[in-house]
């Protein structure tokens, strides 16, 4: 039924519902969802069930974040095809957003937890957001709702930490009167809203039927394939594996880089041959890994190990080889800028590409900001560009309209980030910008070596020959 206000009032829970009328109400616009936290992964994720027929309200504690939405506009601007999403689901009056979850959470059939949950100066995982957005959805938690966590987090915190506090705050009983899943969100930045349409979903639930419930609701609401998994703590198994696998075999390249700059061996030549094999996987090396999973979800299953006395030494290991990569970085530009007659301190050294990863206006934990930091305090002049932040102030520097302002009589240029925009670099051409001889340093595989020493640089890369006859 439909209030004065011409809002659906929910007459029913989402429990009592079969697989069925899940795509019956999703297509007579009266399944209702909430996402708490509009964020990277949230904002879209309310935008394409808002575009599948769901009634959907965004719920974040920023202001000018729920103003934005309900303006129908995207702050996500590096993700494709995601603001005229926004845009229609809004004027179409599937789409909204509030700073009051209690006026929404009572009624919504599903409850989706897109919340960050990052590391502490400690690398402990700090799962304080999560723990306050539980307690605010169990003051209002509906019977008979389903509360889904997309947040990553480590196996057991779902079933162990966000289920008792459901249960405490509203008197309930999981998988009895609510129930509750883990379904971790596997999208890449940059291409989420593709990725949405296309990658598997992971789900693990509280109970069979809730379970079945909400694979129904990510199959047709995203028309991709749910793979069903035991338990909440098997889902987020999943993720962090299928992430840990990928920065466990790039802490594999970098070791092979850092051991084969030694030998004059190029790394990147050695890798490419070896993709030529069947069971081989390509990872390469590079200035360090950025971004709000890899550089932290190891520490979500070393921190649950702990608690079980089983310590994953290999993934450990491999964050700290991942980890001092940006000094390695550091290093490499000393000995580029002593092979042209410089030091660190007082030269003038460009970094191109500042965000953790190419074409994403993102600098979280990107590695080049210890890079720069690491600079500044051995005296070095830095200028910064990267066409995500231009004419932003980003790590206390005002980033430059163009690679020609940014590099305009620099000693030395740093690769940062892989960005499309410097792979079509003229190196002659940037020679003429720079100091008489500059250095270059790629963290990411831009340049060739010997196409930079051609054009007149010193050259450094890691895992590269250094400034190749």
């Amino acid at each position: 039924m439909k209030t004065s206000q011409g809002e659906i009032k929910r007459g029913h829970s989402a429990l009592s519902l079969s697989t069925g009328e899940i795509g019956d109400l999703l297509r007579k616009h009266e399944l209702r969802v909430s996402i708490l936290g509009l964020g990277r992964i949230g904002l879209p994720t309310a935008a394409v069930f808002a575009e599948a027929g769901a009634r959907v309200t965004g719920i974040d504690v920023d202001a000018r974040v729920v103003n934005q939405t309900n303006a129908g506009e995207s702050r996500l601007t590096d993700e494709p095809g995601l603001a005229p999403v926004i845009k229609r689901n809004v004027k179409e009056g599937r789409l909204s957003a509030t700073l009051k979850p209690e006026t929404v959470l009572p009624d919504s059939d599903f409850i989706i937890i897109c919340v960050p949950t990052p590391v502490d100066q400690t690398k402990s995982p700090d799962y304080t957001a999560i723990k306050a957005v539980a307690h605010t959805v169990g003051k209002s938690l509906g019977r008979g709702s389903i509360v889904i966590v997309e947040s990553t987090v480590g196996p057991g915190v779902v079933e162990n930490t966000v289920g008792p506090i459901l249960e405490s705050e509203s008197g309930m009983k999981v998988g009895v009167d609510f129930g509750l899943a883990s379904c971790p969100e596997r999208s890449d930045p940059g291409t989420i809203m593709k990725n949405m349409h296309s990658v598997p979903r992971i789900m693990g639930c509280s109970d069979a039927h809730a379970g079945d419930l909400v694979a129904t609701l990510y199959r047709e609401g995203l028309g991709v394939e749910v793979v069903k998994v035991s338990s909440p703590k098997t889902a987020n198994a999943v993720k962090l594996t299928e992430n840990l696998f990928r920065d466990v075999n790039i802490a594999l390249a970098n070791e092979f880089a850092l051991l084969y700059e030694k030998f004059g061996i190029d790394t990147v030549e050695v890798i490419n041959a070896c993709a030529t094999k069947y069971n081989f996987v390509p990872h390469y090396p590079g200035a360090g890994v950025g971004g709000p999973c890899l550089p932290s979800n190891s520490y979500y299953l070393i921190m649950e190990g702990l608690k079980v006395g089983n310590i994953p030494y290999l993934i450990r290991l491999a964050r700290e080889v991942n980890d001092r990569m940006p000094d390695h970085m550091v290093e490499l530009t000393s000995e580029a800028l002593n092979e042209i007659g410089k030091t660190v301190s007082g030269a003038r050294i460009a970094v191109l590409g500042i965000a953790y990863k190419p074409e994403v206006k993102d600098i979280q934990l990107t590695p080049i900001e210890h890079i720069i930091d690491r600079l500044r305090e051995m005296h070095a002049i830095v200028e910064v560009y990267d066409p995500m932040f231009v004419g932003d102030k980003v790590m206390g520097l005002v980033v430059h309209k163009s690679v020609e302002d940014a590099v305009r009589g620099a000693n030395c240029v740093i690769i940062g980030t892989a960005h499309s925009e410097f792979k079509k670099i003229d190196l002659s051409s940037l020679a003429k910008m720079t100091a008489d001889r500059a250095a270059i340093v790629d963290g990411r595989g831009v340049f060739e070596p010997a196409d930079a020493k051609r054009a007149g640089f010193a050259f450094r890369g890691v895992g590269r020959v250094a400034s190749p006859d």
